[in-house]
């Protein structure tokens, strides 16, 4: 069956069924496309085949009267007819056919007989071509060069076009040419972005509720790509509709924004790029009238908690899990013991007794009535404070709303957007359960959403390559029980081969820093890659500011861009237009790629076999997720041993190396 991008073969009314029905005989190789937002006159829809090239077709409603010669004045018809043939034959590349649809075969013959073949068009009859259309488009298509195909693109698809910077694909482009190669988003990718992009309008009208969409795709499937994609294409289609895109960390709508102002100047005006705390900490000031006001750090939550949890002695979870076990009741907008006491904890990692529940409970309320006292609110409460209040009418409505990486979005999040959605708007997902690390492992249904039927799979990746993807995905099954129907097996036919991951062994952390920054030195010296094509991702045992310090001295403060870093977290030093190595903390890293990515400060995670029970899932997906990173090439700096099941994945080098 061919695939129609989008799945509503154009505006030809009624006639779109009974010609998808034809096409639909095609093969599974065969994509009809319609242009959307063509630049002048477009024919109604192209077939496009790998091997047997493009074919234009148009449709016209010309009947047969005003074709028919010996007429004293031209009509009015005839002469549109004439201009649709003009434009046909002017068009440079593919094959070329017209179906008349108010014609049947016997006047197509004579219409044909005097005008179309001195065209080089083809004519053919509603009749002919609903009946023989899926063995007459083959014919028909005519092969072309690539760069007449990205021609065609650039002119009818512009849409799908991929801006060099934005993808990791030209690091395996090996046409050395003078010829700039352009980037548009594969077929699968393409059609994932232009879902119902619409509602029929017989459906629009009658629906009140939201229309959900998920793509769910291994890592570097371009799930990012296709959310900016639509978010963009829905603001150009419809510029009186709000459009909101909310990503998980705020390093990548830093670095998203940099790449569209760089490619595009700026964003349109209906549309909105942040992050989903920037985000609800904006409708919680609509909401209440007032500015929020949180604990400076996460110091002050874990003391209180410590200080309370005395009054509960058999509560022996550490800390840090009784402080994210009090973000969860937020998220998960439980309102009352009982609720908490019933409340699935299914992925939590770690198992509670009712009197702990009990307990957990009373922590969490003395510790919520203290802060509360102060004026202040666990961030977490934020969402649930939203849903929970009268006032919500004050809440800033969207018409489509596109959140990426969703695998991390707790209840609440969800629940929160929904209120802030037209009725009969849509909600776009996008989701890797391969990196779902967050512990509220939750299914769609549970969150209130209906996905069922509604899922796109992408499993070939065009971010990394074979041996990249293939390292990760051993680390990844050895270490996590997730569900069977929710992982994601990566096809890994026709990826770049590539070269297994660098691991490169140090003496020291210190000296860690300092191999990594002569190593990427010496890759930019010797022109093999530039600093743009860097992105160096650090965990907990490193010394970050040494490494941001030491970056700076050899490349210079305004070519290091430290995401996580308070003046820096907007944009880059010195301006977009600059080229930066790009340094990012491990946990904010989900959605960054680089051509080439540095991995420092993980031993924890490598060490995933020596970690407690309930922590190595979540360090295998973290792990997974930034190996994940690289397209071309991943090096991996590390002071410790890694245990031999993961060193198998890697070349390793020695510190004298």
């Amino acid at each position: 069956m061919a695939t129609f991008i989008p799945a509503r073969v154009g505006a030809l009314g009624a006639r779109s069924i009974h010609i998808k029905r034809a096409l639909n005989r095609l093969d599974d190789a065969y994509v009809v496309r319609t242009p959307l937002r063509p630049d002048g006159w477009a024919p109604d829809f192209f077939i496009q085949h790998p091997v047997q090239g493009w074919l234009a077709i148009a449709v016209s409603e010309t009947p047969y009267d005003a074709l028919a010669g010996g007429q004293l004045f031209d009509d009015e018809g005839r002469a549109a007819f004439d201009a649709l043939l003009s434009q046909m034959a002017a068009l440079q590349g593919p094959g070329k056919l017209v179906v008349l649809w108010q014609c049947n075969t016997e006047e197509v013959r004579r219409v044909a007989a005097r005008m179309g073949a001195q065209c080089g068009i083809r004519l053919v009859s509603k009749a002919e071509f609903l009946e023989t259309g899926d063995t007459l488009a083959p014919r028909l298509a005519t092969p072309i060069t690539e760069e007449t195909e990205q021609a065609l693109m650039e002119r009818y698809f512009a849409e799908a076009e991929i801006a060099a910077i934005c993808t990791t694909r030209r690091h395996f482009n090996r046409d050395n040419s003078a010829t700039l190669q352009r980037y548009f988003l594969d077929v699968q990718q393409e059609s994932a972005a232009k879902l119902d992009l619409a509602l029929p309008q017989e459906q629009a009208a009658i629906s009140r509720d939201v229309a959900v969409r998920l793509v769910n795709g291994v890592a570097g499937s371009g799930k990012t790509l296709i959310a900016l994609s639509r978010a963009l294409l829905l603001a150009e289609m419809y510029p009186a509709q709000r459009i909101l895109m909310l990503i998980h960390n705020a390093p990548v709508v830093a670095d998203i924004h940099a790449k569209l102002r760089r490619t595009r100047g700026r964003l349109p005006d209906n549309l909105e790029i942040n992050t989903f705390s920037a985000w609800v900490h904006r409708q919680w000031r609509n909401v209440h009238q007032r500015y929020p006001r949180m604990p400076s750090n996460t110091r002050m939550v874990e003391e209180l908690i410590h200080h309370f949890r005395g009054l509960y002695p058999d509560l022996k979870l550490p800390v840090q899990r009784l402080r994210e076990e009090l973000d969860f009741i937020n998220e998960s907008l439980i309102t009352g013991e009982a609720q908490y006491a019933n409340a699935s904890r299914s992925g939590r990692g770690f198992a509670l007794r009712p009197s702990e529940r009990s307990a957990v409970w009373s922590l969490f309320g003395a510790v919520t009535s203290s802060l509360q006292a102060q004026g202040l609110s666990l961030w977490s409460a934020l969402p649930l404070e939203i849903c929970l209040a009268e006032e919500r009418q004050r809440l800033e409505q969207y018409h489509h709303v596109l959140l990426d990486e969703a695998q991390f979005c707790a209840p609440s999040w969800f629940h929160t957007v929904r209120l802030a959605m037209h009725p009969g708007s849509s909600l776009f997902l996008c989701a890797d359960p391969n990196q779902g690390f967050t512990k509220n492992r939750l299914s769609w249904k549970s969150v209130g959403l209906d996905v069922a039927g509604r899922t796109r799979k992408l499993r070939k990746s065009y971010r990394t390559t074979q041996a990249n993807l293939a390292a990760a995905s051993v680390v990844l099954a050895r270490h996590t029980q997730g569900d069977p129907e929710d992982f994601l097996v990566p096809d890994l036919d026709g990826m770049e081969p590539g070269v297994k991951p660098a691991l490169v062994y140090t003496d020291s952390p210190q000296d860690a820093v300092d191999r990594l920054v002569n190593e990427l030195s010496a890759c930019v010296q010797g022109n093999r890659f530039t600093l743009a094509d860097v992105l160096v991702i650090y965990g907990e045992q490193v010394q970050k500011t040494l490494l941001y310090r030491r970056l700076c001295q050899r490349f210079g403060t305004g070519r290091v861009w430290w995401l996580n870093k308070d003046d820096q977290r907007k944009a880059p030093p010195g301006g977009v237009q600059r080229t930066h190595v790009r340094l990012a903390n491990l946990d904010t890293a989900t959605g960054l790629e680089a051509g080439v990515v540095f991995l420092i400060g993980v031993e924890k995670l490598l060490a995933v076999d020596r970690l407690p029970a309930p922590d190595r899932e979540e360090n295998a997906r973290k792990l997974y997720m930034a190996m994940t990173r690289a397209g071309a090439r991943l090096i991996v700096i590390s002071s410790e041993p890694v245990p031999e099941a993961i060193r198998e994945a890697f070349t390793v080098h020695s510190p004298s190396g």
